[in-house]
């Protein structure tokens, strides 16, 4: 009788071949061995499947034919899990060796933490940080805890948080039999934004783990400030803006939130003149016209489904989903905008 793994890891991939070695390798020799690994990939071109057949034979493979998204593609390999607890990791990543160990320690501490968040490094320069968890703020923008930020140990205090990256993250399935798994209609981006909100509207912890170390090597599938990022992005802000913020902070910030559309125009303008300030990634890769087509479909393509995202409030609200909750974790300034 094969033994049940207490701990499904989920690595989602779109031709990414080239990732795939690190990746797996280091999920191989994780030191926490009741593991199984998910391989998903979302009908990739470049062999993807063939390599992780021969190179990884005891990892499970999902493949598709078509590319289903982050959300879905995750979903459909929590499906087929058999794990008491789920790991999601980027295909671009490295993790340290007792990544899910740490994980787990905290995560089993307290039945009341549904998830848990780690410590994402950059890969190339293991002394900046990629992200420390989740922040939200009043204009509907999530953000990184930490990105970019030279690691002095100011995140090494092990705390709650709004929620985490879904880049490497754990977690239980006892919660997410409970609030859902991820929203398929986000597709990719702020998915786990989404469910961080449901997290905690429904009563469950989300603690960041300092220890459980994993390197990203960054926007390595979607390149960083692309009009497809920008895009979903920007779209997917603003349903979880409708869905989840109080109904008073809606009002207040639909101007900022507007005005935040042309973010994109001055990161042009000022990389087209060599100032694009140090935090922000630039767009002069892409013309001027291809970002502000994704801009204003984002925005098309937000609308068009307001009426669902409030439905999918109410339906919150009439499950039993407590909004109060959800004061302390949107912050509330503006120096985001």
């Amino acid at each position: 009788m094969t033994l049940r793994p207490t701990v499904s890891i989920i690595v989602l991939n779109w031709n990414g071949k080239q990732y795939l070695e690190t990746c797996l390798s280091s999920l191989l020799i994780q030191n926490y061995k009741n593991i199984e690994i998910i391989f998903v990939d979302n009908g990739s071109s470049d062999g993807s499947i063939d390599f992780v057949r021969t190179k990884f034979p005891g990892v499970i493979i999902l493949g598709h034919n078509t590319n289903l998204g982050f959300a879905e593609g995750v979903n459909s390999g929590i499906r087929i899990s058999r794990g008491e607890f789920i790991a999601t990791i980027n295909n671009d990543t490295q993790a340290d060796e007792n990544w899910i160990n740490n994980l787990m320690k905290v995560i089993e501490s307290d039945p009341g933490i549904g998830c848990c968040g780690s410590k994402m490094m950059r890969y190339y320069d293991r002394n900046i940080i990629d992200s420390a968890g989740i922040i939200i703020y009043q204009n509907g923008n999530a953000y990184d805890r930490g990105r970019e930020e030279k690691d002095t140990g100011q995140y090494d205090i092990m705390e709650e948080i709004f929620g985490p990256c879904a880049g490497a993250a754990l977690y239980r399935r006892e919660m997410l039999d409970k609030i859902g798994l991820f929203d398929k209609e986000y597709f990719a981006y702020f998915e786990d934004v989404d469910i961080s909100f449901r997290i905690h509207l429904f009563g469950w912890k989300c603690i960041f783990v300092p220890e459980a170390i994993v390197f990203h090597m960054h926007s390595a599938t979607a390149k960083s400030s692309s009009p497809f990022k920008i895009f979903f992005i920007e779209r997917n802000k603003l349903w979880n803006m409708w869905k989840y913020f109080p109904v008073k902070m809606l009002f207040i910030q639909l101007p900022f939130t507007n005005i935040h559309y042309f973010r994109y125009l001055i990161l042009f303008l000022e990389t087209f003149f060599g100032k694009t300030p140090e935090k922000e990634e630039p767009v002069l890769n892409y013309s001027f016209l291809s970002i502000l087509f994704a801009v204003l479909r984002a925005k098309l393509s937000a609308y068009e489904k307001l009426p669902h995202m409030l439905n999918q409030r109410m339906k919150l609200r009439s499950n039993g989903a407590d909004f109060s909750r959800l004061d302390r974790w949107i912050i509330k300034s503006h120096e985001r905008i």
